[in-house]
């Protein structure tokens, strides 16, 4: 029988297993994830993750990368992607994250979560000693993060902080994203939308880093919906250079790409909050100066995110 994924908290107690992927669901689940990358079997892969989605809405219990996740296909895209095509799922920053995450001790700071896939991949690939810090101010993927954590008994090496970060430390109010709630987002100081809103705790990263008892933070990825300067550029400011993150992982939409959820049908009022954000936030382009003149040197570029290393 479908669910929809809008009852989360209503499968937060089954037992993991409990929604193993059965059926013309599981079947061609698993055909999407079997054909191999390149021309054609991806487009294989495709048709057969098409045919899946009509049976599996969730919740689906899974295990990707070696880790046992439960997620919600129909709730965001990422969680779709994980699920039917991981080996697709932000590839090259995977890869190289995953290269990092070899070293000894590795520590990792996942602001903007969401549901997990970045913490999840580093706790797969961390050597012994590792840590995995993962920030997500909503509430229902706060609460997936922590079912996901508990069912991979990852309690020693990962916790969880609900929280949303920012400048300054106080309260604020996120918007949920009611097609994809990987576009969650804090409001501005006298922002407001037509958005269905949640009240949060915003902290600033040195808040969460002496509250995780961390002593450093060998890898950050950042990514809160444009307003990630607000997230970094604090922390550099006042923090001692040795306390730097040694890698970065920031998503850079570009100012054009911000807030626009489908284009001119969506109407003026859509139109008028992107061009707000686009003027109060810090651009792309400029935050990567900021982050060069301070010695940050870019190693990758996809479309969406830039990977640093400080030189």
């Amino acid at each position: 029988m479908r669910r929809r994924s809008n009852a989360v908290e209503a499968f937060s107690t089954d037992p993991w297993g409990a929604h193993r992927p059965r059926g013309w669901g599981g079947f061609w689940l698993e055909v999407a994830r079997a054909m191999p990358g390149g021309w054609p079997w991806s487009r294989f892969a495709l048709l057969a993750r098409s045919v899946a989605r009509r049976h599996l809405t969730g919740p689906v219990d899974t295990r990707v990368w070696g880790q046992r996740l439960r997620l919600f296909p129909d709730r965001s895209v990422s969680e779709a992607r994980i699920l039917f095509l991981p080996r697709s799922w932000d590839r090259e920053e995977r890869r190289l994250l995953g290269e990092w995450a070899l070293a000894p001790g590795f520590t990792f700071v996942d602001v903007g979560a969401n549901v997990g896939g970045y913490s999840f991949w580093v706790a797969s690939r961390m050597a012994a000693g590792g840590r995995v810090v993962a920030v997500e101010p909503n509430p229902s993927l706060a609460r997936q993060l922590r079912y996901n954590m508990r069912a991979n008994r990852a309690g020693d090496r990962m916790c969880v902080v609900e929280a949303a970060v920012g400048a300054e430390s106080g309260t604020g109010a996120l918007t949920l994203g009611a097609r994809n709630s990987g576009e969650n987002r804090l409001l501005g100081d006298g922002e407001s939308t037509g958005e269905a809103t949640v009240p949060v705790r915003v902290a600033t990263l040195a808040d969460l880093v002496d509250e995780a008892g961390i002593d450093r933070i060998d890898c950050l990825k950042v990514d809160v919906e444009g307003r990630e300067a607000e997230v970094i550029q604090p922390f550099l400011t006042d923090a001692p250079r040795a306390a730097w993150p040694g890698c970065l992982i920031v998503e850079l939409k570009r100012p054009s790409d911000v807030g626009v959820p489908g284009g001119p049908a969506d109407g003026p009022a859509v139109e008028a909050d992107a061009a707000n954000r686009r003027r109060t936030q810090v651009s792309a382009e400029a935050l990567e100066e900021w982050l060069t003149e301070r010695g940050y040197v870019r190693v990758l570029c996809t479309k969406l995110n830039g990977l640093f290393r400080l030189a």
